[in-house]
C-alpha cells in the first residue's frame, strides 16, 4: 500500500514538473508551435475516442456533436489535442453522472469548440481564478485527486497562441461549459 502511494506521488510530482516547465516555456515564448493544416473534426474525434477510458464506472454519456463540415485551421495538432484532453478530462473528473459533450461549429471566421458538462460547476467566488497558475478549483469541493493547477493556464496560452480565445460559464450544481475559438485557415 505504501509503495503504491510512493509511486502515485512520484507520478504526480513528475506531472507537476513537466507542467511547470511547459508553462514557463509558453510564457517566455520559447515553445515552437508547428504551423500545419489541422483537421479539427479529426482531432475532436481522436480525443473523444481516447477519453472513453476515463469514464470508468461513471454513469456519464460522452457525446461528440460536430455541426456541419469544419474547415481546416493552421496550427499545432499536438497542442490542440493537449487543450482538448485537458478540458475533457476536467469535465469528466467533476461529473459523476449526466453528460460531457464536445460540440464544434463554425461561427463567422472561427471554429468554436465547447466542452459542456453536467458536473458540480464552479463556485462564483472561485470563477475569477480559473485560468490562474497553480489554481485548484474543486480541490476543496471533492475528494478528487488534485492535478497541478496549471492545466487551464496552459490551455489559455495554447489557444491564445493560435489566435483564439478561451472562456467559460459555470453554475454551481449545474455544470460548466468551457469554450475556445480558433481562427480558420
Amino acid at each position: 500500500e505504501n509503495l503504491g502511494i510512493i509511486v502515485a506521488e512520484g507520478e504526480r510530482l513528475k506531472h507537476l514538473i513537466n507542467d511547470v516547465l511547459d508553462l514557463a516555456k509558453l510564457e517566455a515564448g520559447k515553445v515552437p508551435f508547428t504551423r500545419e493544416p489541422v483537421d479539427v473534426s479529426e482531432v475532436i474525434r481522436h480525443v473523444m475516442s481516447a477519453s472513453v477510458g476515463l469514464l470508468q464506472d461513471k454513469k456519464v454519456d460522452l457525446t461528440t456533436r460536430i455541426e456541419g463540415r469544419l474547415p481546416e485551421i493552421v496550427g499545432d495538432r499536438d497542442r490542440l489535442i493537449q487543450v482538448l484532453v485537458n478540458l475533457v478530462s476536467n469535465a469528466l473528473k467533476f461529473t459523476e453522472q449526466g453528460s460531457v459533450t464536445c460540440r464544434a461549429r463554425m461561427q463567422g471566421r472561427s471554429i468554436v469548440i465547447e466542452i459542456i458538462d453536467t458536473g458540480i460547476g464552479i463556485p462564483e467566488a472561485e470563477q475569477h481564478k480559473v485560468f490562474e497558475n497553480f489554481n485548484q478549483i474543486g480541490g476543496t469541493l471533492t475528494n478528487k485527486p488534485k492535478g497541478t493547477g496549471l492545466g487551464l493556464a496552459i490551455c489559455k496560452h495554447i489557444v491564445e497562441s493560435h489566435g483564439g480565445r478561451i472562456f467559460f460559464v459555470s453554475k454551481p450544481g449545474a455544470g460548466s461549459t468551457f469554450t475556445f475559438t480558433l481562427p480558420i485557415a
